[in-house]
């Protein structure tokens, strides 16, 4: 049997051994080429790259002299017939500068995406510089183009360093050595060189925004003018993982030109091949888990248990979130939170689904900071609540009890907000009292009082302020009911503080009065009232019924306004020649939400306008007011005021209006 075995074998002139590097197509073409013959001429005579059957063709040494090299043919022989996708066998490509080190066809020359070489830092090359044609397996010579070129003379390029590392990873999966030292975050740990050619395809084409719509399809995928541009691209991702691969990911979002608000519909294949394509191997589960930690940071439309494909822990993670959720967490209406995202104090979008459903979307960033600023804040239903009053008692009453209410960012039909500490102070000034079930005839709840004697605001917000001062004392708090309209008084002692609060005008003055108490007109300080620049509280419901305007607001307005005839005084010049000058520095008077305007200028006291008065005032402020008398017409008109209603004041100093 041997010797026939020994008379069947081919009698090759040269028998040169294959290297520990070289490629199976590369070393089949150089020992056809030594022996002057054709790579086929080689396969019809039945040389393989089994060792076996070099061996016996005397093309190896014997095995227990050279165990790597039969390790390593062995392996070149089974991803040869059993990955022959990873294989270029179309075309040839190469680095100058190993070809002239040693004429040897590397193994890593000749698979898909090696595009440069990792020893020398160069592109390859697969076109010849004179011809212009590009290298193919039909050529006569291993280190010469059809047109007769040494190869070998071809000027090198230098590639960018993350493909030169993506060529060394290749190769090193390739000859099956360990990677170098790289980080373990990075997904190609543990890949083949199928698996890794996968990835490079995916991250190279898929994630690629000028794709087209079958990425994977890459026509000519084994020239270096289509591979280098998807290489370029996946190295860039791997080896600025996962930085790139979010990166990636949002461009494609930022480009997306479907107007779907699914996954499948924006991402398409990229997000598809992830969970049912070849990536949907466990060994690619670096992969899902960057795709998932992205989309919890990024993802902009949310998630939701229908898709199966998401672990129920990534949808708790999700950064976007639906207005509804955003505002059951945030305990706030949707007209407050579309105007937080208009504001800048929240990011959001609001999309049209294909529906034609408005679909409003929130991002979580800004949460912690806006739950701790809206904790000090309580709504007015709340406050209805925790107070026990009527929406209609507490809307009438609400800025005289709380100074500091106030629409969300000032603006007209926002909804309010309201100190929590003040609403809460109030209810704690009865928590310690005895609770009682049954009233006694002698005694009156606050409840009785706002639902039978039909008190005012202002009187409501009095009595509140004696409470707070221990003019009136609460003797107890009734079961009837909660928050502050449980409070329980003696009726004797109510009634008889209510007829002197009606006594009393200590604290607040008439429209015709602050005409005076201002130096103007009526109709300017109605004009004032009415526009909301001095709040007014109206006496009654019945039409012909005066407004009361307090004190306090006065001293307010007059601190933050000035009057144009006062500017006028202190400049020098009249009051139109000064709304003139004033407005040539884009300075205006104050203008109402009626088409009637004000008849005498109000300015509001602006760091400009204080600027504008620094520089062309000759005489101060108080020169100014002594001119005209405005301080002491405004103190006689306030003491009149006051005595004429016979309110006694002990120190009449307190009540000066500055």
């Amino acid at each position: 049997m041997m010797n026939e075995l020994v008379m069947a074998t081919p009698d090759l002139l040269i028998r040169p051994c294959p290297t520990t590097t070289e490629g199976p197509t590369g070393y089949m073409f150089r020992l056809a080429e030594t022996n002057f013959m054709r790579p086929r001429d080689l396969i019809e005579m039945g040389i393989t790259l089994q060792p076996e059957v070099l061996l016996q063709h005397q093309l190896l040494p014997k095995e227990v002299l050279f165990p790597e090299l039969h390790a390593y043919m062995a392996r070149m022989h089974t991803l040869r017939s059993e990955q022959s996708a990873i294989w270029n066998q179309r075309y040839a490509r190469f680095c100058p500068l190993c070809l002239i080190a040693e004429p040897v066809w590397q193994a890593s020359w000749e698979v898909f995406f090696f595009d440069a070489c990792p020893h020398h830092g160069v592109w390859l090359v697969d076109q010849c510089s004179t011809c212009g044609e590009h290298l193919d397996w039909h050529r006569d010579s291993l280190v010469r183009c059809k047109c007769g070129s040494d190869l070998r003379e071809e000027k090198a390029e230098e590639a960018p360093w993350f493909v030169k590392r993506l060529s060394m990873v290749i190769e090193q999966g390739l000859l099956g050595k360990p990677l170098p030292d790289y980080p373990c975050a990075y997904p190609f740990a543990g890949l083949g060189p199928l698996q890794l050619q996968v990835l490079v395809r995916y991250l190279g084409a898929y994630l690629d925004p000028q794709a087209g719509p079958k990425p994977l399809k890459i026509r000519n995928a084994g020239l270096l003018e289509i591979s280098w541009p998807i290489t370029t691209l996946a190295a860039q991702i791997l080896f600025e993982w996962p930085t790139g691969f979010d990166q990636a990911f949002t461009l494609l979002l930022k480009d997306a030109k479907s107007e779907s608000a699914t996954l499948r519909g924006i991402f398409d294949q990229a997000y598809d091949y992830i969970y049912k394509g070849a990536i949907r191997s466990s060994v690619f589960l670096p992969v899902r888990e960057a795709f998932e930690a992205w989309m919890a940071e990024h993802w902009p439309n949310g998630a939701n248990h229908r898709n199966r494909r998401l672990a129920s822990s990534l949808l708790a993670d999700m950064q976007w979130i639906s207005g509804k959720a955003a505002q059951d967490q945030l305990g706030i209406s949707r007209a407050r939170l579309r105007f937080l995202i208009q504001h800048g104090e929240l990011e959001g979008q609001e999309m049209i689904t294909a529906a034609g459903r408005r679909r409003l979307m929130v991002r979580k960033d800004h949460f912690t900071q806006l739950e701790d600023k809206l904790a000090g804040e309580i709504t007015m239903t709340k406050a209805m609540e925790v107070l026990g009053l009527p929406k209609v008692r507490l809307r009438r009453i609400l800025k005289l009890l709380f100074p500091s209410a106030r629409r969300v960012n000032d603006q007209l039909f926002l909804p309010w907000c309201i100190s929590r500490q003040e609403v809460y102070y109030l209810v704690d000034l009865g928590e310690e009292l005895p609770h009682i079930q049954v009233i006694e005839d002698s005694h009156i709840t606050l409840w009785h009082v706002l639902k039978f004697w039909q008190w005012n605001a202002d009187e409501v917000v009095s009595l509140i302020e004696a409470i707070r001062t221990g003019v009136i004392h609460i003797l107890s708090v009734w079961g009837g009911t909660s928050g502050i309209a449980c409070w329980v008084f003696d009726r004797a002692d109510l009634k008889r503080w209510h007829t002197s609060l009606d006594n009393g005008r200590a604290n607040w003055v008439t429209i015709p009065e602050l005409a005076e108490l201002l130096c103007v007109k009526q109709q300017v300080a109605y004009w004032l009232t009415q526009n909301g620049f001095i709040p007014s509280v109206k006496l009654g419901t019945l039409m012909h019924v005066g407004s009361r305007v307090k004190k306090k607001d006065i001293d307010r307005f007059l601190q933050t306004h000035i009057f144009g005839t006062e500017i006028a005084d202190r400049i020098g010049r009249s009051p139109r020649k000064i709304m003139h000058m004033l407005a040539d520095t884009n300075i205006y008077p104050l203008r109402g939400d009626s088409t009637e305007s004000c008849r005498q200028a109000v300015y509001i006291k602006s760091d400009v306008l204080m600027r504008f008065l620094e520089r062309y005032a000759v005489v101060s402020e108080d020169e100014s007011a002594k001119l005209r008398g405005t301080t002491r017409k405004r103190k006689k008109a306030w003491e009149r005021i006051i005595y004429e209603n016979g309110t006694e004041i002990s120190d009449p100093s307190h009540f000066r209006l500055d």
